[in-house]
């Protein structure tokens, strides 16, 4: 049975997980440069969709002048032929060419790139949205049929008099083609770049916060007291600076950690010293008790290695078991030494001595992890003992071994109002009280322990074959 103390809220419970510092700077910095490709893209694919718009407006105004000058004497010289030559060849120069027509001032068609619209009135297709004059040049956008068009329509002049106008058509398919293509590959860059900048800002996010996360782990090291390692300097900037300057700062906590360690161990040992010589003095104030606190300690740490104490535990009962007794140095002589029972007044004052025992403990902090023991080993399994009434598992594990150690060296022992038990009649108090006064479980490896150890008859005044049987 070892004694295991409950972990504390904040040690037992599981840390709230919060998102670190690298998960934050990528969330910040990913939207940022998401924005910033989508603006990019959206600047270059209005870019360019105006380059083919203005592309495909220069060359519909170019084709159309050439038309319009390459006609005005045709038109004047009635050479049907060579008007008609030229539609056709206009159509068929580039793909996109829905139609060409020359027309005369009156409307009526001269040449078309269709043989059966010579002669008929030109009827301009419908609705027509007008986009600007360019050098004498107008531009439409319309319908033919399904097909989005842009209609260029330009005056023929020749000696400077207007002799007729060319209209000629473009499909915007080839444009809306291109557009698509363009808009595509731009899309695929963007994911691209977009992957590179994930790619990006997750190294950089690293880059800055791997040194943090370095000091984080360095200073939860420090406050866990786990050996430290210094951190490693990997820059010469602020984060550099910050973390050779917590290097050193830990060296420093270290250093004085370590002066402080000794200090507290040397006062430690200083005062249990002390109380060790407290407790001697104790002892020797009734001869009848001489020697008690160290043959409690070698029992109780006995049945502590049975119980499969470690060797830090078996040291703290040990020490425990020394300042069991320091209250009584409290009690006035008349009441220790008294050889009669103690009546019941005297008894009330008897039973101080745990709580003057934890008031002195409590004078060295260093000292305070055994007060709950030297308070409670009077108490009682079943909740009859004092000073709290505690029973059961409230009764610290040192307690309670203390308290059956305690009870036994006290049968064994010569008293002047009765006789000390054999070590089998000390036994069979024991089990008798096994349940009530001790714990089921320790009765029974204490019992077994003192079974297996050579029989202890009764202990006079003289106690020299005890000393220095305990650690």
């Amino acid at each position: 049975m070892k004694n295991k103390e409950n972990p504390s809220p904040e040690e037992g419970g599981r840390r709230r997980p919060f998102p670190g510092i690298r998960l934050k700077l990528t969330v910040f910095l990913l939207p940022l440069v998401f924005l910033l490709i989508t603006l990019i893209a959206v600047a270059v694919t209005k870019i360019t969709d105006d380059a083919i718009r203005n592309d495909l407006m220069q060359r519909g105004v170019a084709i159309s002048r050439v038309v319009a000058l390459s006609s005005g004497y045709s038109i004047l010289s009635g050479d049907r032929l060579a008007m008609d030559r030229l539609a056709v060849e206009t159509k068929n120069s580039t793909g996109d060419i829905e139609y060409v027509s020359i027309r005369d001032t009156e409307n009526v068609v001269l040449a078309h790139n269709l043989i059966e619209e010579h002669g008929k009135a030109y009827v301009a297709p419908e609705p027509r949205k007008a986009l600007g004059t360019f050098l004498e040049t107008q531009a439409y956008e319309t319908m033919h049929g399904s097909k989005e068009l842009i209609e260029f329509s330009t005056p023929i002049f020749f000696s400077g008099k207007r002799v007729g106008t060319v209209s000629l058509a473009i499909s915007r398919d080839s444009v809306l083609a291109a557009q698509k293509s363009i808009r595509k590959s731009i899309a695929i860059a963007a994911a691209v770049f977009l992957g590179i900048a994930l790619l990006g800002t997750f190294v950089i996010a690293s880059f800055i916060t791997t040194p943090v996360k370095q000091l984080s782990s360095g200073v939860n090291e420090l406050s866990g007291g786990m050996q430290f390692t210094p951190i490693p300097i990997r820059s010469r900037d602020e984060l550099g600076e910050l973390t050779r300057n917590f290097n050193r700062m830990a060296e420093t906590i270290l250093s004085q950690k370590n002066r402080l360690s000794r200090y507290a161990k040397d006062l430690e040992e200083s005062y249990i010293a002390t109380v060790r010589v407290l407790a001697a003095s104790i002892d020797a104030r009734d001869p009848y008790t001489l020697g008690h606190s160290t043959r409690v300690a070698f029992l109780a740490c006995e049945l502590g290695r049975k119980l499969g104490f470690s060797t830090e535990e078996i040291e703290h009962l040990e020490k425990a078991c020394l300042f069991h007794d320091v209250g009584k140095i409290r009690t006035p002589d008349d009441i220790l030494l008294k050889e009669q029972r103690l009546n019941l007044q005297e008894v009330e004052v008897m039973r101080r001595h745990p709580d003057e025992g934890a008031d002195i403990l409590r004078m060295a902090p260093s000292l305070h992890r055994y007060i709950p023991v030297v308070r409670y080993h009077h108490e009682w399994y079943n909740g009859n003992g004092y000073p709290e009434g505690k029973k059961n598992a409230e009764i610290p594990i040192h307690a309670q071994i203390i308290s059956i150690a305690d009870a036994f060296d006290a049968m064994i022992t010569s008293r002047p109002y009765r006789r000390a038990l054999t070590t089998k009649g000390a036994i069979e108090e024991i089990l008798r009280f096994r349940g009530t006064q001790f714990s089921p479980e320790l009765t029974d490896s204490f019992v077994r322990m003192l079974k297996e150890m050579p029989p202890m008859e009764a202990v006079s005044a003289d106690t020299a074959g005890w000393r220095g049987m305990a650690l």
